[in-house]
């Protein structure tokens, strides 16, 4: 699919210049936003549909870039601007309301979605200028303007939909007929469909709205934008002050050095101000509802007072900022340096500090629940190939894992190799407290020795270390079990995070397939 219509054609009463073309947030406009996001996507044929201002859209033109002037605009509704387009339209393709905003999401997810037609919704969050629809089974089965006529209705239309080359034809031809010049696309569409032709995407808590006169302008440029912008590109540098200004009200943190420091689903900046040196952490995409932040604040206190995690100095339990004092001369490490023996000395004594503890974290981390949890946020998005049958397997090893024992202590549970940070003096702090909480301690053994690939030679040095020479029965049976949960649950996080844009290459698959070849080793334990 690479074809795009957009209607901008309708008249504007209150500005000068159509808000379609109005710069907001200091930057670009709404039809500069959606092309932008087309040419992502790889559409060539790209259809402007204009009427008011006709002049203005010209610098739009381009070789992927096409206008349509509707001369009758004020006349006609969506479905007469529409059909302006109609011998540009060889294909499916997206009719996109010129006037509307939405997260970049919005289009990456339709473009992928294997109906030939498909219409965008939401919960109800819009201006009220939308159509309301009632769904059932994954269909949209009745439309109004009027939500009032609807008893029952699921959400609001965006303003953005995907249609067949053969529903279109019937769309046009059906209009024809009917000499109404003010109908909208919508209507013809469902005129020429039955429900179970009108699949859906659902958009919770959606980013979107529509600009129709000065106060909705107003409202975008003033209040969705930085909110949109700060969603879809979280590590803006003015979005990183802007996080400074909240952790900072008193100083004036325009002059602050940023420095990006790593970081894989979230980010780490080192901040350089006047008053010190600090680590800011943001969340990267994704992370509602895979993290409860409140639990990581508690628990990461928890692990400052246990001497093993960094000084916290500000956590936002709702955002997930955190400012952190910075450890001078720090060394992060890696796969390699975490198996140097005095840092596996150090990692073992910092596991005995926090299993052994009595404290009691703010939450159990239990993987079975944690992996339902997860695949509750895959909507309907696809795991990969065999994902069923790998499934039930891994949820029927909760049995054989009870029958080993388990034990719940105060635990990690992401013991990636660059969340131990090393100072100049030598101490080793563990960081990232995101998916901590009350597990089996051998969970964080099991983490640590999948995450940088341990030797048999060095998790046999670390566990002697630990159990002080005495390794408990079923101590490797149960650390193989959890290499499986974790990256069975890790696969899953990769297709969520990575639906939320983000890309992590063949991550995902990687430990998918990993987890399928260590469940056939487990059946010959």
């Amino acid at each position: 699919m690479n074809t795009a219509i957009i209607l901008a054609a309708r008249k504007e009463h209150d500005s000068l210049t159509p808000y379609p073309l109005k710069p907001f947030d200091g930057g670009q406009c709404l039809l500069e936003r959606t092309i932008g996001i087309l040419r992502e996507l790889k559409f060539t044929n790209i259809v402007l549909v204009v009427g008011d201002c006709e002049e203005m859209f010209r610098r739009f033109v381009a070789s992927d870039v096409s206008i349509v002037n509707n001369p009758n605009y004020q006349f006609t509704a969506s479905m007469g601007s529409l059909a302006m387009a109609a011998p540009y339209i060889k294909e499916d393709f997206l009719v996109i309301e010129g006037d509307v905003f939405y997260e970049k999401k919005l289009l990456e997810r339709l473009v992928l979605t294997p109906y030939d037609s498909c219409l965008t919704i939401t919960e109800e969050s819009g201006n009220g200028d939308e159509a309301f629809v009632e769904t059932k089974n994954g269909f949209v089965i009745k439309i109004s303007k009027d939500k009032h006529r609807i008893v029952k209705f699921d959400g609001e239309m965006i303003g953005v939909s995907k249609l067949s080359l053969e529903k279109f034809r019937e769309m046009m031809e059906l209009w024809r007929k009917s000499n109404n010049p003010y109908v909208n696309y919508e209507y013809l569409f469902f005129d020429v469909t039955e429900s179970v032709d009108r699949p859906y995407i659902l958009f919770p808590n959606l980013i979107w709205g529509e600009v129709d006169n000065a106060k909705d302008f107003e409202r975008l440029n003033n209040y969705i934008a930085p909110k949109l912008r700060r969603k879809e590109n979280p590590f803006d540098p003015e979005n990183l002050k802007a996080h400074l200004r909240t952790v900072f009200p008193d100083r004036n943190v325009d002059g602050a050095r940023i420095i990006p420091i790593g970081g894989m689903s979230n980010k780490n900046f080192k901040v350089e101000l006047d008053s010190g040196e600090y680590v800011l952490r943001v969340p990267g995409n994704g992370a509602e509802g895979m993290v409860e932040r409140r639990n990581e604040e508690v628990n990461s206190m928890l692990g400052c007072r246990l001497g093993i995690n960094p000084e916290i100095l500000y956590f936002n339990d709702k955002t997930g900022i955190k400012l952190a004092k910075f450890v001078r001369s720090a060394e992060t490490l890696n796969a390699a340096t975490v198996q140097r023996t005095d840092n596996m000395r150090k990692i073992v004594e910092i596991f005995k500090i926090l299993h052994r503890s009595k404290v009691r974290l703010n939450n159990e981390f239990n993987i079975f629940h944690e992996i339902e949890k997860y695949e509750n946020l895959l909507e309907d998005r696809d795991m990969y190939e065999g994902w069923e049958s790998v499934r039930k397997a891994v949820m029927e090893l909760q049995d054989y894992l009870n029958e080993l024992g388990v034990s719940l202590k105060p635990c990690h549970n992401d013991l990636v190799a660059e969340n131990f940070i090393k100072d100049e003096k030598g101490m080793i702090y563990l960081i990232d407290w995101e998916y901590s909480g009350m597990n089996d301690p051998m969970a964080d053994f099991a983490s640590l020795f999948l995450e940088s690939d341990f030797s048999d030679d060095n998790a046999d040095y670390m566990l002697h270390a630990y159990f002080n020479g005495e390794i408990p029965e079923y101590t490797k049976e149960k650390i193989a079990v959890y290499q499986i949960l974790w990256d069975y649950l890790w696969a899953v996080w990769t297709v969520i995070k990575e639906a939320e844009g983000d890309n992590f290459g063949t991550y995902g698959r990687d430990r998918f397939n990993r987890a399928i070849n260590n469940l056939k080793k487990i059946k010959q334990l």
